[in-house]
């Protein structure tokens, strides 16, 4: 089971198009059909840019909010929106990707 809220369905999103287009990109460059494969740096840059990405996103999303003022207290109330996956805000996953990247790199060697 997959669980979003929001914008956060593009954490996962961004992580499938970077490896895809990574491993295109490497096995083009070095002539090879399984340079990827063979090799864990590639996904661990792919998923770097995943958390670039993310970052990105988490950015752009995190914009969103609106401002009220409590009547009883005067006090201003900060609503915002969250964008999360498997209820982890978006902008976490600029730290979680490149983890799970080295992670991969390092036990793939």
């Amino acid at each position: 089971m997959i669980i979003w809220s929001r914008g956060g369905i593009l954490a996962p999103v961004a992580a499938i198009l970077s490896l895809v287009l990574t491993e295109y990109s490497v096995n083009a460059l070095f002539n090879s059909e399984i340079y990827y494969e063979v090799h864990g740096w590639p996904k661990f840059v792919a998923l770097s840019i995943a958390g670039l990405l993310c970052f990105l996103l988490g950015r752009f999303l995190n914009k969103e909010e609106k401002v009220y003022i409590d009547k009883a207290t005067g006090k201003d109330v900060v609503l915002k929106k969250n964008h999360s996956f498997f209820f982890i805000n978006i902008k976490y996953w600029t730290f979680i990707f490149p983890i799970l990247g080295l992670i991969y790199w390092v036990t793939n060697n």
